[in-house]
């Protein structure tokens, strides 16, 4: 009775009735249930856009043949620091001769693209089906970056502008994988799938806007290979970009990033529908999803009511605080670590790489202790929200400070830079739920709309490379970044709700508020 090509339950007959007891199918039975595959599938979907947008910073190590060296010690960096050598080589024996700014350019593009269709990629997907828009999103990325060894050999901009074009698929891919798992998850289990399906990602906005590129391709290498606020698709993207970099060669990065994604598109297509249904489904797995058959993405936005809606403003405000301190995580993170405080980059490597697997741990148990909190009736919805967030905010918000008053004591300040990255996983259990909270039905625009606050992201480099170059540079960026967080922070406590909106059912209110 449901079909996965639309978002709508078909018409005729009672939807709830059928789906339960199917009248064409006889009771076929998964082991395990398909909502479990759809997650599975989702978080594969997320290590393979991560694949296919980073393998590129990995590659292009390889496909260069310009040499560069820079330092970034900073006059007032730790004993350890100045008296070490961290001059970065950037060398490279690949067949293109691209610049430097060229290859910042080939870089950047694909965040541009992106961030504009991420924006309205949830409507996007709800108009066209969420499963159908992830599914072209992926497959469509599969091909182009198949495509980047011979967009490579005819022009630096060719490529650039493939990877302009890539951005512009793979935008609304999150998004809609939000509107699909609000049809799949049970109401007391979202925030466990959701951390699932997504810890294939990152964890900050940073990932969504990229990194800056400081010098030429061993800074991505040194950089994002061990970024800190990175989840498990990013470093499977890095890591196996190098293996394949090292062993197949560069080429491959790419042909094998782009084989996979056409193999997974199937399966996304035939195991993922728009509803909660499928032929493989169990009789309690139906029974179990049902409500959610309520959720429906609706032919019109109500516009009017949702920009009204001063509740949701200040999740888009903590995405652009998350944003933020991604750029210190992320982006910056390494250089701090090797240049100011005096870690060796094998150091720094092990650093990032023990507080990113703590961090992906620390999601799963916020995600964890969020549902049981729930199922348990020990706390309204809303305040478990609140409670993961306040954790997370202030594990982030002591981590910085402590590293600011921890001076040139390298191993507090690693710790520290450890705390930071556990509590910034706990977002994934406080205001990226918003949208599935307070308008299931609109799930998938809400959360293109969050992305928005992926600005900070763009303006922190910025800002970072000027508080830098003054006396105490890192450590003013730490605590503007610090003050950042807990403003945005206190207002999404103070303002946060988890109750649906009488808009998310915009269609069945009278006609007279149609107009706005």
């Amino acid at each position: 009775m449901c079909r996965g090509s639309r978002n709508q339950v078909e018409d005729g007959g009672d939807p709830l009735v059928e789906v339960i007891h199917p009248r064409t199918r006889s009771g076929c039975v998964c082991a395990v249930g398909i909502r479990h595959v759809v997650v599975g599938l989702g978080l594969l979907g997320c290590l393979l856009d991560y694949l296919m947008r980073f393998g590129l910073s990995m590659a292009i190590i390889a496909m260069v043949n310009t040499t560069h060296t820079t330092n970034h010690t900073v006059d007032n960096a730790c004993p350890a620091a100045l008296n070490g050598s961290h001059d970065t080589p950037m060398e490279g024996e690949g067949e293109f001769s691209w610049t430097v700014q060229e290859q910042g350019i080939i870089l950047g593009t694909f965040f541009w693209g992106y961030f504009f269709t991420k924006t309205i990629g949830g409507r996007i997907g709800e108009v066209m089906g969420s499963r159908e828009t992830m599914a072209v999103s992926l497959g469509v990325s599969s091909v182009l970056t198949m495509l980047t060894p011979t967009m490579a050999a005819l022009h630096p901009m060719a490529l650039a502008a493939l990877r302009f074009i890539m951005g512009v698929f793979q935008g609304p891919a999150f998004p809609s994988l939000y509107a699909v798992l609000v049809r799949w998850a049970p109401q007391d289990k979202v925030a466990t799938m959701t951390t699932i399906a997504f810890s294939g990602r990152c964890w900050t906005g940073v990932c969504d806007r990229g990194g800056v590129m400081h010098g030429g391709g061993n800074q991505w290498r040194h950089g994002l290979s061990a970024s800190p606020g990175m989840a498990l698709g990013s470093v499977v993207a890095m890591g196996s970009s190098q293996w394949v970099v090292d062993h197949m060669g560069w080429r491959w990065v790419f042909w094998g990033a782009g084989i996979l994604g056409l193999v997974w598109t199937p399966f996304w297509v035939y195991f993922v529908r728009n509803v909660p249904c499928h032929p493989l489904m169990s009789r309690q797995e139906k029974e179990l999803l049902a409500p959610n058959l309520a959720i429906k993405p609706k032919r019109r936005v109500p516009w009017g009511r949702l920009l009204r809606c001063w509740r949701f403003y200040p999740t888009i405000l903590m995405e652009f605080a998350n944003s933020w301190l991604g750029n210190f995580t992320t982006t910056q993170g390494p250089t701090f670590l090797n240049t100011q405080v005096g870690l060796s980059m094998q150091e720094v490597g092990f650093v990032l790489t023990v507080g990113q697997s703590s961090a992906w741990l620390g999601a799963f148990t916020f995600g964890g202790l969020s549902d049981w909190l729930l199922q348990s009736v020990r706390l309204k919805k809303v305040n478990t929200r609140r409670l993961s967030h306040s954790i997370g905010m202030l594990m982030v918000v002591a981590g910085l400070v402590s590293v600011v008053l921890a001076g040139c004591h390298k191993w507090m300040v690693s710790a520290m830079m450890m705390v930071i990255m556990i509590g910034g996983s706990a977002t994934l259990s406080s205001f990226t739920l918003t949208p599935m909270d307070i308008a299931p039905n609109y799930a998938g625009t809400l959360s293109g709309l969050v992305g928005i606050g992926n600005i900070g992201g763009f303006l922190a480099p910025v800002i970072t490379a000027e508080l830098v170059t003054q006396s105490g540079g890192w450590h003013a960026s730490m605590l503007v970044c610090g003050a950042t967080y807990t403003l945005a922070g206190l207002l999404y406590l103070a303002t946060t709700t988890a109750e649906v909106q009488d808009w998310n059912d915009y269609e069945e209110l009278p006609s007279s508020e149609d107009a706005e």
